[in-house]
């Protein structure tokens, strides 16, 4: 079989999987500047009258421990504060390292318990071992109290958000559902495990019917339905854009948020291990000087959303 005969296929089977998100990627693709708008308006429907930028990490490998300090430090020169997420069993073989960042005021959110993320060092490499979506529901509810129980252990409070892990596979309304349905019973605030799909349609925040607070991550200004993340821009063996599109892509996002009459939240991530040599990421964390930094749960207090 031919190779774009192959990945023509295999859309197709996403597509049939998903059809709404699938969909919405293309329409994104199509008609970037409508959902621009309707992002804005969506937006302001809710209530939101700043703009703000909330950075989190995802810490899925050993390789972030090691480099976490750093990263966080060349941060802060930046008057940057990110927020966290993190496995459990990472969050429990880093807890020395992890701890410092907490004491310095980050912000840290649950990311399940199990480890879902091998880094093969020798290509700078990274393999997706476990995905919600190819768990049943007792599984998923599983990793969501280990995590839960172990983020008090090592903290001594409890976890008020939460991430799915590798969220872009977990998309489904009834699977979403099941998710808010658990944190609901856990008396969690928010969390940030949708795409830009969810942010396309309904602004920059949405609130669940089990009174969850969505806090969808950003999209690209020319794409809006594709993650603005390290992963997608620098490693993944799939990729389109590179490098030089995630620069173009973050500077478009800043004009866009530089117009008077926008408001929202510029919501992003990556990881660690991905970013530590990476100096274009902090040259583009160093743009956001007019938004104002903070965090999930910062946010949600301020709009009294708890």
């Amino acid at each position: 079989m031919k190779k774009n005969n192959y990945k023509g296929i295999n859309f197709l089977k996403k597509g049939l999987n998903n059809p709404f998100y699938s969909a919405s990627f293309l329409a994104g693709n199509f008609a970037p500047s409508f959902f621009r708008n309707r992002y804005l308006n969506q937006t302001n429907k809710f209530g939101v009258k700043g703009k703000y930028f909330i950075l989190s990490f995802d810490c899925d490998t050993e390789k972030d421990i090691e480099v976490v300090d750093e990263v966080h430090q060349r941060l802060a020169r930046l008057n940057i504060t990110p927020s966290y997420a993190v496995p459990g069993e990472l969050l429990k073989k880093g807890a020395s390292e992890y701890s410092k960042l907490k004491n310095k005021g980050a912000e840290f959110i649950n990311h399940g318990y199990l480890s879902h993320t091998s880094y093969i060092p020798t290509n700078k490499s990274y393999i997706s071992t476990l995905f919600y979506d190819k768990l049943s529901n007792s599984e998923v509810e599983r990793d969501i109290l280990n995590g839960h129980n172990n983020f008090f252990d090592i903290f001594g409070e409890n976890p008020l958000g939460f991430r799915t892990p590798h969220f872009g596979t977990y998309q489904k309304s009834g699977q979403l559902n099941f998710l808010y349905d658990v944190l609901k019973q856990l008396n969690y605030s928010f969390s940030s495990s949708t795409t830009p799909v969810t942010s396309m349609w309904n602004g920059a925040i949405k609130k669940t019917s089990q009174g969850i607070i969505e806090l969808p991550v950003s999209g690209c200004y020319d794409y809006p339905a594709r993650i603005l993340d390290s992963w997608g821009f620098r490693f993944s063996p799939t990729r389109k854009l590179n490098e030089n599109d995630y620069l173009d892509q973050f500077k478009k996002m800043m004009n866009f948020f530089e117009n008077p009459n926008a408001v929202g939240i510029f919501n992003i991530y990556a990881d660690p291990s991905q970013v530590y040599d990476w100096d274009m990421f902090f040259d583009c964390m160093s743009l956001t000087t007019n938004l104002t930094n903070i965090s999930f749960s910062g946010l949600i207090k301020k709009y009294d959303y708890l």
